[in-house]
């Protein structure tokens, strides 16, 4: 991940009571997603499709492991600025978006992570922009600190403590932390509720990528991940991880990817048949308003 990042938007999502999950997923992965990359604004855009019940790590005595069920989440977009006044550009023209949200979504809440807020400590991954085929272990794990313990305690703890612990470990691909300020509304999406209680509200998030299942669990039992144990238990009353099914590319470095511009459903069937000219950019400017920029 470059430096050049001035904001990151974690943006957790509910789905709507009133459907099937499995229509939430058919929706967000195949109507929605396509348009974003459409908005101009946005460097970079990823989807986590995530579940709660699949997550691997131990629970920590003294210490929420899940939210409460109605403040579960379902998806978490992940968007990228390299200035605010990218961000103020996307919010301006992306109102046709934010109006779908109503269509699918109940909630969505904004953690806003500044600047170096969002930091790679270890970036080992063969492909920064993937299209959800991956065979690794990836979680997210958001942090709620102890409201006795100030933020600056609580951001020390990550920043001086745990990165640098989990860091040193030879098993992780992939660790990436992100800071969060207070939460306001961002993008506004009409009609989809946009907060929760200040109580539930996260202060940070981790992303841990590993392997396999074989490396995920020698990295819980290693010194990489046992030394962070006491701080998380001091610092934090709630650590809920979430497990990463899916994680996909919408947008990478300013340009729209096949399955921001067609689909997931449609890109995963034309990498099944290897259909080269389906993954071309002639072939992708043909459902764009204007040509793909180049690439960089």
């Amino acid at each position: 991940m470059n430096n050049d990042i001035a904001i990151t938007l974690i943006l957790p999502v509910r789905s709507k009571e009133s459907i099937s999950l499995d229509d939430f997923y058919d929706y967000w992965l195949n109507a929605h997603i396509t348009l974003p990359p459409r908005v101009p604004g946005v460097r970079d855009g990823w989807l986590h499709v995530v579940s709660f019940d699949r997550q691997l790590f131990a629970p920590i005595d003294g210490v929420s492991n899940r939210p409460a069920s109605e403040d579960e989440f379902h998806g978490i977009p992940e968007a990228t600025f390299s200035t605010f006044d990218d961000l103020a550009t996307f919010a301006e023209a992306s109102k046709l978006q934010m109006a779908d949200g109503e269509n699918f979504l109940a909630s969505q809440v904004a953690y806003r992570s500044l600047g170096a807020s969002s930091k790679n400590s270890v970036d080992k991954l063969d492909d920064p922009a993937p299209q959800g085929h991956e065979t690794s272990v990836r979680h997210l794990v958001f942090l709620r600190g102890r409201r006795d313990r100030s933020i600056e305690e609580r951001r020390a703890a990550i920043t001086d403590t745990l990165v640098p612990n989990m860091a040193a470990s030879p098993l992780l691909i992939k660790l990436r932390h992100h800071l969060f300020e207070e939460v306001e509304v961002t993008l506004d999406h009409p009609g989809v509720e946009m907060t929760k209680a200040e109580n539930s509200h996260y202060d940070a998030a981790f992303e841990i990528v590993v392997a396999n299942e074989a490396d995920f669990a020698s990295f819980c039992a290693s010194q990489a991940w046992t030394a962070c144990v006491d701080t998380l238990r001091e610092t934090f009353d709630a650590v809920h991880p979430v497990r990463v099914e899916r994680c996909i590319a919408t947008v990478f470095n300013g340009r729209p990817t096949l399955a921001g511009i067609r689909g997931v459903r449609t890109a995963d069937a034309i990498h099944r048949l290897n259909a080269r000219n389906q993954m071309t950019d002639e072939m992708s400017n043909m459902f764009l308003a204007e040509p793909l920029p180049k690439r960089p």
